[in-house]
């Protein structure tokens, strides 16, 4: 790092490291110093530069989606009030908190993510056939072709639904399964229920509105 930031009597991004691995160590009184540092001296925008690098550290240090969630906050509302103490008490949380390697989930995607690394570079994965459905246009020449799109798991109304109905009768979605005749019944009740064969309510125009109040 070539450019010269001073934060009182230390290399500012020295302290910015400091503080990432105080709470990698789980060193809560580090880190409460290395934020009272940067409050102190790093002017203005002291701060956001805190909630930041807090926000940065919990998500790639932290599985914990509370402190996660605590963390964009704490972000979002940076340097809106004089008082810092959530600041402090949100580094403390975080250098308590459950690490991404602490946490079978957290290793089992670690794991994964180097294999996708992988695999990208020894041998590049299809798109698969589920994918293509009508947002896609190879989705849309599967249509002209037979009539019908793979729309299992799409976002679409009867995609939500077929993918529920899988889960119902299988107790499990996976890219295999396939819809069978017993769908189609309750597919219709289901449009029953939403009065599909009427037509949707007139929407109210901005001057409708005017009048009716």
């Amino acid at each position: 790092m070539s450019r010269v930031w001073q934060v009182g009597a230390y290399d500012g991004w020295e302290v910015l490291s400091a503080l990432r691995k105080a709470i990698v160590l789980a060193d809560v009184r580090s880190a409460l110093y290395w934020v009272h540092v940067l409050l102190t001296f790093g002017g203005r925008g002291a701060q956001k530069t805190v909630a930041r690098q807090l926000w940065i550290a919990a998500a790639e240090i932290v599985d914990d989606d509370t402190a996660v969630i605590r963390a964009h906050a704490v972000l979002a509302h940076a340097g809106e009030v004089a008082e810092t103490d959530h600041l402090f008490f949100l580094a403390a949380r975080l250098c308590r908190s459950r690490k991404w390697w602490e946490s079978a989930e957290g290793a089992e995607v670690d794991r994964l993510w180097s294999e996708a690394i992988g695999d990208l570079k020894r041998e590049p994965r299809e798109v698969p056939p589920y994918a293509l459905d009508r947002h896609t246009g190879r989705g849309w020449q599967m249509f002209r072709r037979s009539g019908e799109f793979d729309d299992r798991f799409s976002g679409t109304d009867v995609g939500r639904f077929k993918t529920a109905y899988l889960f119902r009768r299988d107790g499990v979605i996976s890219e295999s399964s396939q819809i069978d005749a017993e769908f189609w019944p309750t597919w219709e009740e289901r449009q029953h229920l939403q009065a599909d064969d009427l037509p949707d309510p007139k929407p109210v125009t901005d001057d409708e509105q005017t009048r009716l109040w």
